[in-house]
């Protein structure tokens, strides 16, 4: 089963329907059982919709990197988990 930063790499191409069928069905697997990538996926479509409907425009290199880095640790802190108290 794929991964969350296997589907993040991958969700791009999923939106813009560019994925053989396999990879398709194995995202789509994914998706039904994480709220986070799901949501993700979400929102993302309807950002989409509201550019293609309001006209384009471009994020600054800067702010699309944050854009990233904040998504990629969101995933990261699923995966792992809420961290415990070291130390007893």
């Amino acid at each position: 089963m794929f991964s969350c930063e296997n589907v993040l790499a991958e969700l791009s191409n999923y939106v813009d329907d560019e994925l053989s069928q396999e990879l398709r069905k194995q995202i789509e697997a994914h998706m039904r059982h994480c709220s986070t990538c799901r949501a993700i996926y979400d929102s993302t479509r309807k950002t989409l919709r509201i550019i293609t409907e309001s006209g384009s425009f471009e994020l600054s290199p800067d702010v699309s990197s944050r854009v990233a880095s904040s998504i990629r640790a969101k995933i990261r802190a699923k995966q792992t988990g809420p961290a415990g108290p070291s130390g007893s």
